[in-house]
């Protein structure tokens, strides 16, 4: 996708604090799906933002999604210890001075190991970067997530759930048509390929049998088809639990053709020889020209943003209506950070350079871990921040009940 932004480059500091860096991310075999071999690209950009920070780093494929054995076999650099392992520093989490920048993603069909792996490091109590592994879970369900943004007031799409193709087709019967239906626990646009959106009710079936055949034990999402623009809002932790709002995206569909739906499928964000990959392009409207959409598209992201507990950086995108409403159609813990996805693009459209996002990242990270960033400022305990966790994920889940 096209980024526009202006060069920008300004003196950052190591974060304080921070004196070593392991990035840990999902290992990528020849063959893996280029939405998985992706994240190797967001290693490089971390480790040369880490290098010119003058921070020390690691770079930790995780083989077999046990991060434990992974970190447990870590050979000691400062800040892990003098005898060799992580376990020769002490108890789990009293390393001084590192932190995890955890980029491990799911694989396709593989869910549960993106929420698994933050949850592996809150139980180790090492300070990692991004959201916790309960936010995680909540925006990889994209069931739960509706649910959750409903209960708490904000616009999605009308849509339902898809389980099998008997009792759950009625949803078809509750959401008028167009419908887009894709799996409810995948990411990077794996499902939203072909045909994605379904014009009768004969069409939606037959896509819907061909999905639950291709995720089996995944439900579908079942949405209306909004046809209006679609804006991306990329958010930032900054100091003091405060979070920056970066320039608000919005993704044109370059003369598709009538009857193609304007959609950022499968093939616009991974097959550069496709016509939807070419005609894809990011851009960042001008205050002046939008400024209420603007305006309502970054309220609607900071609410989304707190209502499911993201925390370090994240992405909510939108999509408007035929009456130019907007409405949430995904929020993403945890984007992708790599040079050419949309989170850096507005990164570099805000004047941030990748060190200076990569350190606030890591900033906000270590004060989540030190509890400077909860309640009135006072420094919480492993166990209180751990009743903490309990409470907020009890209370989401009352929501998605």
């Amino acid at each position: 996708m096209e980024l526009k932004g202006r060069a920008h480059r300004s003196a950052w500091t190591r974060p304080a604090g921070i004196s070593r860096v392991v990035v840990a991310h999902n290992p990528v075999g020849p063959v893996d799906d280029p939405s998985t071999s992706d994240v190797l690209a967001q290693v490089e950009l971390v480790a040369g933002a880490l290098a010119e920070l003058g921070v020390a780093a690691t770079r930790l494929p995780v083989a077999g999604w046990r991060i434990w054995e992974d970190l447990q076999g870590l050979e000691t650099a400062p800040g892990l210890g003098t005898s060799g392992t992580l376990a020769a520093a002490g108890p789990p989490g009293s390393a001084p001075g590192t932190v995890v920048f955890n980029l491990v993603e799911a694989p396709p069909g593989m869910p549960g190991v993106h929420p698994g792996t933050a949850a592996a490091l809150e139980l180790l109590e090492l300070p990692f970067s991004g959201s916790s592994a309960a936010a995680i879970w909540l925006s990889t369900d994209k069931l739960a997530t509706r649910a959750l943004l409903a209960a708490e007031g904000l616009p999605v799409p009308p849509g339902g759930r898809l389980e099998d193709l008997l009792g759950g087709a009625a949803v078809f019967d509750r959401v008028p048509p167009p419908w887009i239906l894709k799996p409810a626990y995948e990411d990077a646009s794996l499902g939203l390929d072909g045909d994605a959106v379904c014009a009768t009710r004969a069409a939606a079936l037959a896509r819907a049998a061909e999905l639950l055949r291709r995720f089996p034990g995944q439900p579908l999402v079942v949405e209306r088809y909004l046809p209006g623009r679609e804006l991306n809002v990329s958010l930032l932790a900054v100091p003091a639990g405060a979070v920056t709002v970066l320039p608000v995206a919005e993704i044109e569909f370059v003369d598709y053709p009538p009857g193609m739906p304007r959609i950022v499928g499968y093939e616009a964000k991974w097959q550069p020889e496709s016509f939807a990959y070419t005609h894809t392009v990011r851009r960042f409207p001008s205050e002046a020209a939008a400024a209420p959409l603007l305006a309502e598209a970054r309220s609607l992201a900071l609410a989304a943003w707190r209502a499911c507990g993201l925390s370090g950086y994240g992405r909510v995108d939108l999509r408007l209506d035929e009456r130019g409403v907007p409405h949430v159609l995904e929020v993403n813990a945890n984007p992708c950070l790599a040079a050419d996805a949309g989170f850096m693009a507005a990164a570099e459209q805000a004047g941030l350079t990748a060190a200076e996002v990569i350190s606030r990242i890591l900033e906000d990270a270590l004060a989540r871990h030190r509890g400077h960033r909860l309640d009135g400022g006072q420094r919480l305990d492993g166990r209180q921040r751990q009743d903490r966790r309990d409470r907020l994920a009890a209370r989401r889940l009352r929501a998605v009940s």
